[in-house]
């Protein structure tokens, strides 16, 4: 029997096409994303987010491409990627992630999100869990499930308050408001005294907004950034950490209403410290106002504590900066290259550049050498982390039994470099950093835990 051969170009392997960003099951906490595919041969790309088309572009043969920016809607998304060949061949594929915060952790408190609904565990003396109710300053080690409050998308908690943002963009406030910072109109729900059992506030939401898709908590005082692009503040105004520009301000400055911060538009993420704020903007921009009493202004300067900076201002030597995060009083930014800048206090390492005993503060980003590949970052307290894009966490900063970074290195107070993962974990998707405690979210939606347990976290 004769032998047949099929023709070579029969042979040959079909279109293919990659989608690298974002990752199946991603979790996003900025308010901007972009598609970044990769074909085999020539063709047409065709972007869809929630069945819109948004762009079309043609390929490159075996060169990643990279759409414009847009916006994620709250909570589950998906988007859908057509190649298109001239012979009319179409690969569709399509990508499912989600936007927003599902763990966070205060002072000594935790919270996470399950299918839209919030449970709480940990301190509750400022009613922080969010039960309407609590027994002092004893032991909450049971997790309970905070109602009525439903289809949350976001939470963010910090010290001894707890923020949630629903899928229709309103944001309720709960715990300790003795600077306003639960942003309600008052600041008089807080107990005669914290340690005693009884009534506290329950979860309430703050009037007039209703186009929220993040918030940020600092010790005393809050952020809302909306849909616009815009943020709003309210609690403790002391330095200016609210960003409205007043200057008549002194330690028992506060506004429990939401008030604007001024000059700044197209904001993509909010964060706060102690008594400071930053905000990152679509164009790579990194704004902070507030404290500067570590340098966290990024500007070169360390300013007396009770220096007033009331408007945002910019940090200069920083540019496509994709992500910020920041602990007690130092931040953290992240290139879209997946390099990190630190700045602010260092006593306990948390910068990542080096040096032992107690580093003074470093009032300018520095870059810090020994670490890539990142995917995101986050902090907390006095601790630094990075989850890279293997799935691996990196931790600095303070360590042993009061706040362990999960080294494996209890004996070790501080680590001044990213040098060492997180042991026992990979495939770390999401993270939540309280004062003293972390958790990391893993691909498998498995939670782990770990660090300082007060009353029982």
């Amino acid at each position: 029997m004769p032998l047949c051969f099929w023709p070579h170009s029969l042979r040959q392997p079909g279109p293919k096409t990659k989608v690298l960003s974002p990752r199946e099951g991603e979790i996003l906490t900025v308010y901007q994303l972009e598609t970044t595919v990769q074909a085999n041969s020539d063709g047409e790309f065709e972007i869809f987010h929630e069945g819109n088309k948004l762009f079309s572009f043609q390929s490159t043969p075996s060169s990643p491409q990279t759409s414009p920016t847009f916006k994620p809607k709250n909570g589950h998304n998906t988007i859908q990627i057509r190649f298109k060949k001239s012979n009319g061949f179409v690969l569709s594929q399509e990508i499912h992630f989600y936007f927003g915060t599902k763990l966070s952790a205060g002072g000594a408190h935790s919270g996470f999100l399950i299918n839209g609904e919030l449970y709480t565990v940990g301190r509750n003396n400022f009613g922080q869990l969010g039960t309407g109710i609590s027994t002092g300053d004893g032991i909450n080690d049971r997790i309970v499930k905070v109602d009525p409050i439903r289809d949350i998308f976001s939470i963010h908690f910090n010290q001894n308050n707890s923020m949630a943002i629903s899928q229709n963009g309103r944001v309720y406030t709960w715990g300790a408001n003795s600077k306003g910072q639960l942003g309600i109109g008052n600041n008089n729900t807080d107990p005669a005294r914290a340690s005693d059992p009884g009534n506290r506030q329950p979860p309430t939401e703050i009037p007039g907004i209703n186009d929220a898709v993040m918030g940020a908590y600092g010790f005393n005082h809050a952020l809302v950034l909306k849909s616009d692009g815009t943020v709003v503040a309210f609690g403790q105004n002391n330095v200016g950490q609210l960003g409205n520009g007043e200057n008549n301000l002194n330690r028992n400055s506060f506004s429990s209403n939401p008030v604007n911060v001024v000059q700044l538009r197209n904001v993509i993420q909010v964060i706060a410290g102690s008594e400071h704020s930053a905000a990152l903007t679509e164009n790579g921009e990194v704004y902070i106002w507030g404290r500067n009493q570590y340098g966290n202004l990024g500007n070169g300067i360390i300013s007396p504590a009770n220096t007033v900076q009331s408007v945002p201002v910019k940090v200069e030597g920083l540019s496509k900066i994709k992500q910020i995060a920041n602990g007690r009083d130092h931040i953290l930014a992240l290139t879209s290259d997946g390099k990190i800048y630190s700045w602010g206090l260092n006593a306990s390492g948390q910068l990542g550049i080096g040096g032992n005993g107690n580093p003074p503060p470093t009032p300018i980003p520095t870059q810090i050498l020994n670490i890539q590949d990142v995917a995101s970052i986050w902090a907390g307290g006095t601790q630094s982390f990075a989850i890279l894009k293997n799935g691996e966490v990196k931790g600095w900063g303070a360590n042993g039994n009061m706040a362990s970074l999960a080294l494996g290195e209890s004996n070790t107070q501080k680590v001044y470099e990213p040098n060492k993962a997180v042991v026992g974990i990979d495939n770390v998707v999401h993270f939540g950093c309280g004062a003293t405690h972390n958790f990391a979210l893993l691909g498998n939606g498995e939670i782990y835990g770990w660090g300082w347990i007060l009353k029982v976290l």
